[in-house]
């Protein structure tokens, strides 16, 4: 360690590490924890979570979090508002920083607008504009084709001018590629991974199963309830399967603008005592369903830049039925008894269920959860991950980098 005052790294997220809300929140704070491990110091540059939340907030380990001051609105007002906290944030912090770790491109477009030239690592997790367009395909018009050309131009500007991109799968890589002309000679993957299962917690199980009032077997997910994430085709699958696997229950967990519709397509399916929807959960709660669950499904309909919840199945000792969508196929097939279905369909998800329970009945089940999730702490454990971005940290910005 360099015996010279270092500059820190200021990491740039769209999101704040405060709260866990989902995949964009857990790597960041992932990625948080494995800088200040290795003596990294980092500050955080986020827009605020809501209008009423502070502009500075201590985390733990003494990272401090900024916030541009953001009404919430995601459309042109919301990026002038960003535009114009950014040239005000980087006017008193310009000099402060050896370089600059960028999770998601909105804040970072802002942050270059205000004059940022740093040398940068941008991670990229997926498009948003892609994320856009699904999330608007059911009522698209001209005014969403406009905002979606506006936001590839700009991510197209973030990505193109990046000193060097992580990403967490090869399909990413080739995404890269095929959209921006990436040179992939600019591109580190880097897959994600999870946190193993609390072994108490797992030990459990039929308490727990008890407590939920679960006597038969479940499948769960946990989806942001959205399009492109596929839920309408786990509840026709649901359908499909009530007749040859009557004593199958499902447990989705997750909010979304698709809720309440989702409830109503399976009461009209006539399976609407057989799922049951949660809403969001905490993070406690959601790791006492994965806990008691029996499988999981991922049924994703499109955009998977990796797929966080399949190796975080996995960790609880849970077995993936996924379509093969995006990064799925390079990381669901890598463990044992995970199975892909031949095609992002209700009918090829139902096939594939049912192939796996079979499967599953025909072993001993707590041995083959515990085989499970050992292949998952041993392929997927963030210590790879971790490695991997350290190294191109490193490498960008020096040995001596926000160290003392």
């Amino acid at each position: 360690m360099s015996s010279v005052m270092e500059k820190p790294i200021l990491v740039v997220s769209d999101v704040s590490a405060e709260t866990v809300h989902g995949g964009a929140e857990r790597m960041l704070t992932q990625h948080v924890r494995a800088l200040v491990k290795a003596g990294i110091r980092i500050a955080i540059l986020t827009r605020q979570p809501n209008p009423e939340a502070t502009l500075v907030q201590e985390l733990t380990d003494g990272v401090m979090e900024y916030r541009l001051p953001w009404s919430g609105d995601r459309g042109w007002r919301g990026l002038r508002e960003l535009k114009k906290a950014a040239r005000d944030w980087w006017q008193t912090h310009d000099d402060l920083f050896a370089g600059v770790i960028a999770e998601q491109p909105f804040v970072m477009w802002a942050l270059m607008k205000a004059g940022c030239r740093l040398p940068r690592l941008q991670v990229n997790y997926s498009f948003a504009f892609e994320e856009y367009t699904t999330r608007h395909a059911l009522d698209w018009h001209m005014r969403h084709a406009l905002a979606a050309a506006a936001m590839r131009r700009l991510e197209a500007g973030v990505y193109g001018s990046a000193s060097h991109l992580l990403v967490l799968s090869d399909y990413s890589r080739r995404r890269l590629a095929e959209e921006f002309g990436t040179d992939s000679a600019r591109v580190t993957i880097a897959f994600g991974g999870a946190v193993p299962a609390r072994p108490e917690l797992l030990a459990q199980r039929e308490v727990l199963r008890g407590e939920l009032g679960w006597d038969k077997p479940v499948v769960v997910t946990l989806r942001n309830l959205v399009p492109r994430t596929g839920v309408d085709l786990l509840v026709q699958a649901a359908a499909i399967l009530k007749h040859d696997m009557p004593e199958l229950r499902w447990c989705v967990i997750g909010a979304g603008a698709l809720l309440e519709p989702l409830k109503a397509f399976a009461e009209a399916l006539g399976i609407a005592d057989r799922i049951e929807f949660t809403g969001f959960l905490s993070e406690r709660e959601t790791q006492r369903r994965l806990a008691a669950a029996d499988m999981f499904m991922l049924p994703t309909r499109s955009l998977e830049g990796f797929g966080l919840v399949t190796v975080e199945a996995n960790m609880f000792g849970l077995p993936v039925v996924a379509t093969p969508v995006g990064a799925i196929p390079e990381v669901a097939p890598a463990l044992p008894c995970n199975r892909l279905a031949a095609d992002a369909s209700p009918l090829a998800l139902a096939r594939a269920l049912r192939a796996t329970w079979r499967d599953i009945s025909a072993m001993d089940r707590d041995a083959m959860r515990t085989e499970l999730r050992q292949a998952a702490e041993a392929k997927f454990g963030w210590e790879h991950h971790d490695a991997i971005l350290l190294d191109c940290v490193r490498r960008l910005f020096g040995n001596g980098a926000g160290k003392a």
